[in-house]
């Protein structure tokens, strides 16, 4: 039967911060490695479908739902894990300040604002209720419910008897049930809260998420059982030794005495049968434990000259823990540990006695159908990923991740700053008012408890950061305090109360003003724990950022906002969030388009702020991911006479762990290729003819074996070097006679099976080939460009709006048609409103080329930057292929072209525009020294820069359709290409999405002359 409760004069555990926990088990060490755990049948997994029902507030929540005789036959279906917003229930929400709720410490059901989705849904609660079978209850065992992460609060009942409550949402909580189940069928009921007082620390820049979002484990363990472990490894200061420390607390559950307990701890070094002195074993003396008792046992031993773990090097020792008592063996654990130090000395951050950067990103949990919840696929392929873009560091944004997590980092060589679930940026970073509360301080010190007892095991995690845009103060003490009492071998960061913090922060900072910084703070290092906003079409200028990180070894790096678009599969007609189908599946399916906030009526909403990885929800990199890959890159080289000088940055790993290639290319043609041998630091230069035209030779390093995250062969680092020459001129044989006829505001011009017309305002009005109209508008000048996702928050649009229609606007001084030796020339001059004159020229000649150039000569009147300097088209739909000479292959900009090397390349038009959520300016090529655009039934059209090169961009859209669509698939599919040809184009930028700038070198001056010239051929 269904009952309602009305509980407003309650003091609810779930709005109390004293109440943490009832009848939790202390938190302990991920016991087993998550990957072995489906090997190990004590474990029983009960993920899987539960029944549920949701309420929109507790006072309709079925308030007796967990009793044994409760009938649930009618409820819905849920999948465990996953987060019950992606499947149906209420909405997701995304802020990243604002909290959700009415924010009065320590309530969570005050009355919002009206907007607000959680005035209509004050608190909803999820009621989840899961049948189990355990056959014979055995007496000899312990039976423990573990659930890896519940969001935000939830109470527990097994066989209708209340067992505990939990918050502290990512972290684990585990129960003894023990005394609550029975042989054979048995029942779980969990009743999860939307929000509670735990939410006013978790008030992170992400979607809003709840449930069962994490496995759910039943641990059948013996009644004497190992119910912690720590290993802790100290190696000697020049790392010749490392003493490995193992401490297990031993609990005796039995219910009488335990003789004979004793500890073995069992170091495998590889070893074989014929080796077996190089497996360690260290057996404990036997205690006797009394009933009820916990003790901790010691071990110590020492490895000699032990393998070294790094994120270049991830060396791992197996270790076996078994526990006895005078019965036999209880249990046994196996384990691993790495060998590795992390310290401070002076400004420097020291990794095995090697100073370090960080070449870190942050990385959220999040999965476009599952939500928080990321399956183990998805994981690795994140990793993987990461691995290959030569990042060293993740940042766990801003929570502790789920356990698997962590094993694949000790296992694939990534280091983690593993981070606490503490942030309550809607209150101020820095705030006081739960940084100084004496009654949130037990709150604090539990988050910070629950991470380190978890994690401490691992080699990978070198950092412990107390949370992000959190409180300051005495609760923050309390924190830093506490994490270094448990462990005293890793770094503590944070960024909202510097004096607790070994190292400085300072986000989002520009190159220039890191430097600064770093040259004020002589403490300790200097980090970014975020920089390099990667929202949209972003990521300018990173090379400028690691020239001030290399040349300041106080500068411990820094990781960048972020990892993954946090966009969610949402159907464009509006359906319930739902699984189905394969979810592990990321793609997007028919009728489907990535959603951000706001798109399922939240409020509040921060749109698409949380759109801002390097890469997208599908995992398919941006174009700014291989500028990561490029300027994080271990391995530089450097023309030097007739070599090729290597820079090593790397720590471990020695030049010739890898094996080297090269391509040369003469006018973005392969014409030879090869390997080249290193010999103390440089690499021999190939000799090469440079007089065949336009000359560089590629340069990689690649792996010789095949890893975890890479296959044999795979690049780690890459160059181009420009050896010389200039690129060979495409010869056009002469076709005939050129003709002109001036009429009164545009001159006609024919030659051969071409006729042009061109207006007194300079713009190139029609242009036909064998009766076939190549232009569907005018080419004209034109200077806007639409405002990527971080101009859009800069004031781009109010700053440099005079643009936008300045060609337009412009006056005509002067139109002049001659005929000279061997072309015509038209010329026609405007003045442009802003303060400037505008000259247009076309060379027409019988040899087929139609030649154009403008030029810009300011006047002494102060003017903005300039989106673009250049020409605008439209083209047909006939248009099937581009091809171009220039950087590429993917998209790239003034500011982050690093990686995009010159070469030859050609894709069909259909794939040539970035794909980003958000529609803004996209798809430039810069330095492009060539480009034929092709289709099944028009003349090819050549562009021709081979003097300067110029940027080019087109689209099945404009300009106009770019600034109206919210969405990529509101982007409509016109019946003409817009292209865009420019000398020169504003840089994306690369520190933040709200108000930095793009850098002035890599924006286009409004107050210097400023030249374009390209020539056009239809073929």
């Amino acid at each position: 039967m269904n009952g309602t409760v009305n509980a407003k004069d309650i003091v609810n555990d779930w709005e109390n911060p004293d109440v943490l926990g009832i009848n939790k088990r202390s938190y302990h060490a991920t016991l087993i490695p998550p990957s072995k755990k489906k090997d190990n049948a004590s474990v029983i997994s009960l993920d899987g479908i539960w029944r549920f029902k949701w309420s929109a507030d507790p006072e309709h929540r079925p308030v007796n739902f967990y009793k044994d005789n409760y009938d649930v036959g009618e409820w819905d279906s849920i999948q465990v894990p996953g987060n019950w917003q992606m499947q149906g229930y209420g909405i997701p929400i995304y802020t990243n300040i604002n909290y959700p709720f009415a924010p009065n410490v320590p309530k969570v059901t005050d009355e919002p604002p009206s907007d607000f989705y959680s005035n209509s849904h004050r608190n909803p609660v999820g009621s989840y209720v899961r049948d189990f079978n355990i056959g014979k209850k055995n007496a000899s065992k312990r039976y423990l419910l573990h659930f890896e992460g519940v969001k935000s609060a939830f109470y527990l009942w097994v066989n209708g008897r209340r067992v505990g409550y939990s918050q502290n949402s990512m972290s684990p909580a585990e129960f003894d049930i023990t005394s609550y189940i029975r042989s054979g069928d048995n029942r779980i009921a969990v009743e999860v809260y939307r929000w509670s007082d735990g939410s006013y620390l978790e008030d992170q820049d992400m979607w809003r998420f709840c449930g069962i979002f994490r496995p759910v484990e039943l641990w059948v363990r013996p009644t004497v059982m190992m119910s912690d472990y720590s290993i802790e490894v100290v190696p000697a200061n020049d790392f010749s030794y490392a003493v490995v420390k193992g401490s297990v607390r031993v609990d005796n559950c039995s219910g009488k005495k335990a003789e004979g307990v004793s500890l073995s701890f069992e170091i495998d070094d590889g070893c074989t049968v014929a080796d077996y002195n190089r497996c360690k074993r260290t057996t404990t003396t036997p205690v006797t434990l009394k009933k009820g008792e916990s003790r901790m046992l010691m071990v110590e031993d020492t490895i000699y000259n032990p393998r070294l773990w790094s994120s270049e090097s991830p060396e791992l020792y197996d270790v076996r823990l078994t526990l006895s008592d005078r019965n036999g063996e209880c249990e046994s654990f196996a384990s691993y540990f790495g060998v590795r130090k992390v310290e401070i000395k002076g400004e420097v951050l020291y990794v095995n006695g090697k100073p370090v950067k960080i070449k870190g990103v942050n990385r959220h949990e999040h999965h476009p159908r599952t939500g928080r919840y990321v399956d183990s696929l998805t994981l690795l392929t994140d990793l993987k990923l990461i691995k290959q873009a030569n990042i060293n560091m993740i940042r766990t944004s801003h929570y502790p991740n789920m356990p698997l997590f962590y094993e694949l980092c000790d296992r694939m060589g990534i280091y983690v700053m593993d981070e606490a679930n503490n942030e309550s940026h809607g209150f101020g970073i820095g705030n006081r008012k739960l940084g100084d509360d004496p009654t949130w301080r037990k709150a604090h010190v539990d988050r910070a408890v629950s991470l380190v007892m978890r994690d401490r095991n691992h080699p990978s995690v070198i950092m412990w950061s107390l949370g992000n845009e959190g409180a300051a103060g005495d609760n923050i003490k309390a924190m830093a305090d506490t994490v270094r009492a448990i462990d005293s071998t890793r770094v503590v960061y944070y960024d909202s109360d510097r004096s607790v913090s070994d190292i400085y922060d300072e986000g989002y900072l520009l190159p220039d003003a890191l430097r600064s910084l770093a040259e004020r703070v002589t403490d300790r290092p200097v980090m970014m724990r975020e920089y390099a906003h990667a929202m949209g079409n972003s990521m300018g200028n990173l090379r400028e950022y690691w020239d001030v990180i290399y040349a300041d070894p106080s500068i411990a790096g820094g990781a960048i906002w972020d990892w993954v678009d946090q966009g969610i599969a949402k159907r464009i007609d509006g359906s319930p969030l739902e699984y189905s189908g394969n979810v592990a599946n990321l793609k997007l399916r028919e009728g489907e388009f990535w959603a951000f906030g706001g798109d399922f009526g939240d409020r509040p909403n921060d749109g698409n702020f949380n759109i801002n990885g390097l890469v997208a929800p599908d995992r398919t990199p941006h174009p700014h991911y291989y500028e990561v890959k490029k300027v994080y890159q271990n391995i530089d080289f450097v023309k030097d006479g007739d070599k090729i000088r290597l820079i090593d940055r790397h720590c471990f790993t020695p030049l010739d762990k890898f094996r080297y290639t090269f391509d040369v290319l003469v006018d973005g043609i392969v014409v030879s290729s090869g390997e080249l041998s290193p010999d103390s630091g440089y690499l021999p230069l190939p000799y090469v003819d440079c007089s065949k035209g336009e000359t560089y030779i590629n340069v990689y390093a690649r792996l010789k074996e095949s890893t975890s995250w890479a296959d044999a062969g795979f690049a780690v680092a890459s160059e181009q070097i420009y050896l010389g020459g200039e690129i060979a001129p495409v010869e056009c044989a002469v076709i005939g006679e050129v003709s002109v006829d001036r009429e009164k505001d545009k001159a006609i011009v024919r030659f051969a099976d071409n006729m042009v017309e061109i207006g007194s305002d300079g713009s190139l009005l029609k242009w036909v080939r064998n009766g076939s109209e190549i232009f569907k508008s005018p080419m004209k000048p034109y200077f806007w460009k639409p405002a990527n996702d971080s101009q859009k928050h800069n004031g781009y649009n109010e700053r440099l709006g005079a643009w936008r229609d300045a060609a337009d606007r412009r006056e005509i001084i002067s139109f002049r048609v001659e005929r000279l030796d061997s072309c015509v020339e038209i010329a026609s001059s405007s003045r442009l409103d802003i303060g400037a004159v505008l000259d247009l020229t076309y060379r027409v000649s019988g040899n087929g080329y139609i030649d154009v150039e403008m030029r810009y000569s300011p006047d002494e009147q102060p003017k903005p930057f300039i989106p673009k300097f250049g020409m605008n088209v439209s083209l047909p739909s006939d248009f099937k292929k581009v091809g171009w000479y220039g950087c590429g292959p993917h998209e790239n900009y003034p500011d982050r072209k690093e990686s995009a090397f010159i070469g030859r390349y050609e894709m069909p038009l259909s794939e040539f525009a970035t794909y980003y959520e958000a529609p803004q300016d996209n798809s430039n090529r810069c330095d492009v020294k060539e480009i034929t655009i092709e289709g099944d039934s028009i003349p090819a059209i050549k562009i021709l820069a081979p003097e300067r090169g110029v940027s080019f961009r087109i689209w099945q859209y404009s300009e106009d359709d770019i600034e109206r669509a919210a969405h990529h698939y509101m982007l409509p599919v016109a019946d003409v290409f817009t292209l865009n040809i420019d000398s020169e184009i504003h840089g994306v930028g690369g520190a933040d999405a709200w108000g930095a700038r793009t850098l002035e070198k890599y924006s286009v001056d409004g107050n210097v002359p400023h030249h374009l010239h390209f020539r056009l051929f239809a073929d």
